[in-house]
């Protein structure tokens, strides 16, 4: 489906004369993501909705493309790494694959519960799914059925794929760290440092530990292993 026909846009306050995306969301976003292969980004919304726009450079103009439709508010998305579909998951309670070249969308997950994070595992050709069901689930798009369901002891709040590293935050701010070589047992467990529920998570490049960010405004640098730590 494609979006961006003309339309009466209100005055908005951008006193820092950012750029603009034309055709925007119709209520709040919940997930951005730029494409690792181009200059395309997707948002996606409470208003059901994934929208897909073209970047220009060096104008940095923006050229709305392509609109995605779940049935309730969508609340993550991911690209592929071939930069050539996106995933996006949310309160309908299931995951959508949808190539970019043709608009077309295939349900790949579902859950008891809304899907609160997605990711795409480079080298695994999986996609992981983390639900307020408290179900962390592995897919091959091909089946539909779950490679590998993992239980938790809370709601998935936040998670960041880096593999073969996966970090998992719940709810009453537990943590849980993932060897993908061995993706269905948890490698280590712990609890996030900082005081109030989890909001983010961003697992560093070399792999050797996270970032945790949380509802109080504050944030938290974590290790795996103790031996970083002392570096």
């Amino acid at each position: 489906m494609s979006f961006g026909a003309a339309a009466a846009v209100p005055q908005t306050y951008n006193p820092n004369k950012d750029y603009e995306v034309p055709s925007p969301p119709d209520d709040t976003v919940s997930s951005i993501k730029f494409s690792p292969r181009s200059n395309m980004f997707v948002a996606a919304s409470w208003d059901s909705k994934v929208r897909l726009w073209d970047v220009q450079v060096p104008s940095l103009q923006t050229a709305p493309k392509m609109l995605f439709q779940h049935e309730r508010p969508v609340l993550c998305t991911a690209w592929t790494s071939d930069g050539a579909r996106v995933v996006s998951g949310g309160c309908d309670n299931i995951a959508k694959m949808w190539d970019i070249s043709t608009g077309q969308g295939t349900q790949i997950a579902a859950h008891q519960a809304p899907i609160k994070e997605i990711a795409f595992l480079d080298g695994f050709n999986l996609v992981v799914t983390g639900s307020w069901d408290k179900t962390l689930k592995y897919w091959d798009a091909r089946s539909p059925n779950p490679v590998g369901t993992v239980t938790l002891p809370e709601r998935v709040y936040a998670m960041d794929a880096a593999a073969p590293l996966l970090v998992v935050g719940t709810a009453e701010r537990h943590i849980l760290v993932y060897d993908l070589k061995n993706p269905t047992v948890a490698y280590k467990t712990t609890q996030s440092p900082l005081k109030y529920q989890t909001r983010t998570i961003a697992a560093f490049p070399d792999l050797t530990g996270f970032a945790v960010g949380s509802i109080e405004g504050r944030c938290a640098i974590h290790f795996i292993e103790d031996r970083d730590a002392q570096k």
